[in-house]
């Protein structure tokens, strides 16, 4: 007898109104509408479509009304994985083509070679477009299709508390690791604690994406060895819940190794210290990262490529495009934008866009001189044009400017470009901008003809880093005649020198996965617990805005409450925005199968591209 496990989804049903107007020829109706909600359960498999029906019924009342009864049916859907009782799940990701073949070495590109191996620390795609083929996640996207649907990975199926506030996690059987042992839960609690609680093996861990959990309010992770629990203090949206659980840095490593690291993976060998994932290590090079199929992996389907060469190649370079224009990689992405229109051209590739959900902006060290001045901050954002940094950086990345605080299309107050383009410190600076912030500067101390401190400026050393950089010390030395040093630095150490407070201003990213302010922008610039929140790599605390950010959680009309924190913002300038957004096009020539079809666009990052389990070669 089968054993079903549901993976419940409640699918909001839109519900539309609408007068019926009925007429007789000697009588005057009064027309009256009901509407009644019927709950109608759904079983599908995964993936699967949402289906949604409307059915009209019309009744005769006696008298002179007539009721329209209009039933609209609510989809409760649910997603069905059926097990054989009492062995492992059957819900495996395999191809979706039935003429697949096996073997071959697929070869594309990615950054590289990185200076660790720890994972948690970095959010580049130096690691995470890399790394993946080698571990686990607890959920993860159906990277088949666009959809990119969550489905079950070690998490087979999970239950969520009636009060939102708990989630507990069935893990699945006979999973290994490279090395031989057995996964259990405890594995899995232990990457978390990584992730979420880092100090749980030691002082000073970084942790790039601590803050989607930490936003979600998580309390405490207990486990056994079929099972993770994780407990929250206050109840996610399922939408916040489940960017945690997918979050691409969660990869699942053992628990006897993180606690014998003491937490830090940065002089691991990856030979003998690695996941539970579809392709084992081989070998790295200063030219490549080669890994081979797991002939053990747990997955009976996958994977059907023999070996994964990552190329190294930095991005947004001739070379990265030549590469590709001459079939000497599979597949490759951040290509100069100036190369796609020639790319896009050859009618032998294909091509995918991704929407990289990336919030750029300049860092003001709030937490000594001179940024802990506010009007400091405010003087350079009255002069630091940011559409001009985003012109700088969109050579190479494909960035947007738009929105001002919070980015378009969250339901909050936002602007378009053209908007803020007419607006006091988006705009480039005008007379009157140049004056008030230097009155700003001498109010704080430093009239006209004082010497300014020398701003100490890091960014990583890529292309796009230094033209901002560059776009950044240019103007303040043209509008106010303030000198700074930019210092390029490897992407392997970058975030843990803005985390150790050693700048001035500097460059800095945040993938908003819940498109939410209250959850990416409070990590950025609020606290959490009294102490500045994961990403708050300025340092800056203000226990008005976080009142306001606390508002916007639980306000229902979103838009209402955004405003004074706009505002708030525009006055306290934490940070200085610049993108809303970045994009990139992912190449692949037509002998590469099991990619989203061929003009796909969807959101997300490296984990959306680089995982390649359900991925084969037509030769």
């Amino acid at each position: 007898m089968n054993q079903v496990f549901r993976l419940r989804f409640l699918i909001t049903a839109l519900l539309a109104t609408f007068i019926v107007a009925l007429g007789a020829a000697c009588t005057t109706e009064v027309v009256k509408e009901v509407e009644v909600i019927k709950e109608v359960e759904v079983i599908k498999e995964v993936p699967g479509e949402t289906i949604t029906k409307e059915v009209e019924v019309i009744k005769e009342v006696k008298g002179d009304t007539v009721e329209v009864v209009k039933e609209v049916e609510k989809i409760v859907e649910k997603l069905e994985i059926v097990v054989a009782t009492p062995g492992p799940v059957e819900f495996y990701v395999q191809t979706l083509d039935p003429n697949h073949k096996r073997g071959g070495t697929l070869k594309w590109a990615s950054g590289g070679p990185v200076a660790h191996y720890d994972y948690f620390c970095c959010g580049s795609m130096n690691w995470h477009g890399t790394m993946h083929t080698m571990y686990d996640k607890l959920l993860r996207h159906d990277t088949r299709t666009a959809e990119m649907t969550v489905i079950p990975e070690i998490g087979t199926s999970w239950e969520r508390s009636s009060d939102g506030k708990t989630y507990t996690f069935q893990i699945r059987d006979g999973v290994k690791f490279h090395s031989g042992e057995e996964l259990t839960g405890h594995d899995v609690k232990a990457t978390f604690d990584r992730g979420v609680f880092p100090d749980t093996f030691g002082e000073g861990l970084a942790s790039v994406n601590r803050g989607v959990m930490q936003s979600a309010t998580l309390k405490e992770i207990t486990s056994t060895d079929s099972e993770v629990v994780f407990n929250f203090e206050e109840a996610p949206t399922l939408t916040h819940a489940m960017a945690g659980f997918t979050d691409f840095s969660f990869m699942i490593s053992r628990k006897a190794d993180w606690e014998a690291t003491n937490g830090s993976f940065k002089q691991i060998d990856l030979s003998k210290v690695t996941g539970t994932g579809p392709f084992k290590f081989v070998e790295t090079t200063a030219d490549h990262f080669l890994v081979e199929a797991n002939v053990d992996y747990w997955n009976p389907h996958t994977p059907y490529l023999d070996r994964v060469e990552t190329i190294y190649f930095s991005p947004f370079t001739p070379a990265l495009t030549a590469a590709g224009q001459t079939n000497m990689l599979d597949i490759f992405q951040a290509t100069a934008p100036s190369d796609n229109e020639k790319l896009a051209s050859i009618p032998q590739i294909s091509s995918n866009t991704v929407l990289w959900p990336f919030y750029w902006h300049i860092l003001f060290n709030s937490d000594k001189p001179p940024f802990d001045d506010v009007r400091m901050r405010q003087a350079v954002a009255l002069v630091v044009a940011p559409e001009i940094l985003v012109d700088g950086m969109g050579q190479a990345l494909g960035s947007t400017f738009g929105g001002g605080w919070f980015p378009e299309g969250m339901g909050v107050q936002a602007y378009t470009a053209d908007q803020l383009r007419t607006q006091k410190y988006w705009r480039e600076p005008t007379e009157e901008d140049i004056a008030e912030a230097k009155a700003l500067l001498a109010d704080a101390g430093y009239p006209e003809g004082t010497p300014l401190p020398v701003l100490d400026l890091p960014g990583r050393n890529n292309k796009f880093n230094t033209v901002a950089v560059e776009l950044l010390q240019a103007q303040l030395y043209q509008h106010l005649g303030w000198e700074s040093e930019p210092r390029l630095v490897d992407v392997g150490v970058w975030r843990e020198i803005k985390a150790a407070g050693e700048f001035d201003m500097g460059l800095n990213n945040a993938l908003y996965s819940v498109p939410a302010p209250e959850s990416f922008l409070r990590d950025i610039t609020g606290t959490c617990d009294g102490v500045p929140c994961n990403f708050n790599l300025g340092k800056f605390e203000d226990p008005v805005l976080d009142g306001l950010f606390a508002e916007l959680k639980v306000a229902e009309d979103r838009y209402a409450a955004s405003v004074p924190l706009y505002d708030r913002l525009n006055e306290m300038w934490p940070i200085l925005p610049m993108t809303q957004a970045g994009r990139n096009i992912v190449w692949y020539y037509p002998d590469v199968k099991g990619m989203p079809a061929n003009g796909s666009t969807y959101a997300g990052f490296a984990e959306k591209v680089s995982r390649f389990d359900h991925v084969w070669l037509d030769r």
